[in-house]
């Protein structure tokens, strides 16, 4: 299954099936099929985020959204700001 094809949960895990069978069989070298699966344990990772966010949402009874926006989540800046001195 090519990358761009891919749309549901189902289909990585298949992906990662495949990746398991090839290089079990030899049609892909460990050290590719290592890389992929550092890859596929960002993804996880990330998804695990937005699960933690909406959780976070239902249980604040969606006011996390609020704090999101007022801690500037995802467009904060990084280094210094300019309010403080930089002494």
């Amino acid at each position: 299954m090519e990358a761009n094809q891919l749309a549901t949960f189902g289909d990585i895990r298949r992906m990662i099936i495949d990746t398991i069978v090839d290089i079990k069989n030899g049609s892909i070298e460990t050290s590719r099929g290592m890389a992929i699966a550092a890859h596929f344990k960002v993804l996880n990772e990330n998804v695990q985020v937005e699960i933690n966010a909406a959780k976070l949402a239902l249980l604040t009874e969606n006011k996390a959204h609020s704090f999101g926006r007022v801690v500037g989540m995802g467009r904060r800046l990084i280094g210094n700001d300019g309010s403080q001195d930089a002494s």
